[in-house]
């Protein structure tokens, strides 16, 4: 940029802009505000899960007098949520009617990063804490979002697990417990379960995990995984794998004699479906979790929403 003057002196340019006027900012401040407002309503309301059933389900359940083992299954929880908190309360009251010895925990139990020292507490202490005083056992998987910034070695202490992958038995049940992030990156852990499964001589054998074989959600088949783990359940007669990833519910036809229910409603925010995936029989879009009764002959499942509401069942009949 170039001027001349008439004579020499001193100049100065000053470039700035001309000054907002207050009225101005605040009718921007304004704007935001309601696009932050409208943003986070279409976010939340797209997670509250209104629908319930129009009338009750009607369910099987063990003979009376057969005493069954109980225990319940979730995922995709640990995040405080006011679902996930709604939900805690539903399984205690549900613990008071019929109590249960177990929880299983298919994975992303502490959001975001897994860190147990800060968030433990109100992710989940404060929501389970009448199942934590009544000594409910919680088996739980690694998430992906467990194993975030190194903090899985906190979470196994946590929780008590004896390694990122194991074995628990109760009665008539074998609990297989994986670390799916690492699976197939895993030769120990495939070796692993390709033993213990052969070796189980258990009336029921259960496979927890957060990743599933098989969804119609928004992440859908774990495929890598499939190819390797779907083999072993097949060849070792597994009855049902359990897992979550996908913030949503929905069971399956057996495949070749294994049962799959992705069940991760925990309390972490909902998923829509995509494309729906060959033999799926039941898919919502709902906070719940898994309430499981087991005998020698026969195993019962219910899943429960965050109203107490039954929104899908199923029982399963061993033979001989």
């Amino acid at each position: 940029m170039q001027w001349k003057t008439l004579e020499w002196k001193e100049s100065r340019l000053i470039l700035g802009f001309k000054q907002t006027s207050k009225r101005t900012w605040l009718g921007i401040f304004g704007v935001l505000a309601v696009l932050a407002a409208v943003w986070a309503w279409a976010y939340l309301w797209n997670d509250f899960d209104f629908a319930r059933p129009s009338r009750p389900m009607s369910c099987e359940a063990p003979p009376a007098g057969s005493k069954p083992f109980r225990f319940i299954a979730f995922g995709d929880y640990g995040q405080g949520t006011p679902f996930q908190k709604q939900l805690g309360g539903v399984m205690a009251q549900i613990y008071k009617q019929t109590p249960y010895n177990v929880a299983l925990l298919q994975g992303d139990n502490i959001y975001p990063n897994g860190d147990v020292k800060r968030l433990a507490k109100s992710n989940f202490e404060n929501p389970y804490q009448p199942l934590i005083q009544n000594k409910v056992r919680f088996l739980a998987a690694i998430g992906d979002h467990d194993d975030h910034q190194g903090h899985v070695k906190d979470e196994l202490a946590y929780f008590k697990m004896p390694g990122p992958y194991y074995q628990v038995s109760y009665g008539p049940v074998d609990f297989f417990v994986l670390n799916t992030t690492f699976f197939v990156r895993s030769p120990e852990q495939r070796a692993w379960i390709a033993k213990a499964l052969a070796q189980s001589k258990a009336r029921w054998k259960i496979v927890v995990a957060h990743h599933p074989l098989y969804s119609s959600g928004r992440n859908g088949n774990t495929e890598g995984l499939r190819a390797i783990l779907e083999p072993l359940l097949v060849k070792n007669h597994v009855d049902l794998y359990l897992a979550g990833h996908d913030h949503d519910y929905e069971r399956f036809q057996p495949v070749q004699g294994v049962e799959y229910i992705v069940s991760g409603g925990g309390g972490s925010y909902l998923y829509d479906f995509r494309k729906v995936k060959p033999g799926s029989l039941v898919r919502l879009k709902t906070h719940h979790f898994l309430l499981f009764e087991v005998t020698e002959q026969g195993l019962w499942m219910k899943a429960v929403n965050r109203f107490g509401d039954v929104i899908d069942c199923a029982h399963w009949q061993k033979v001989g």
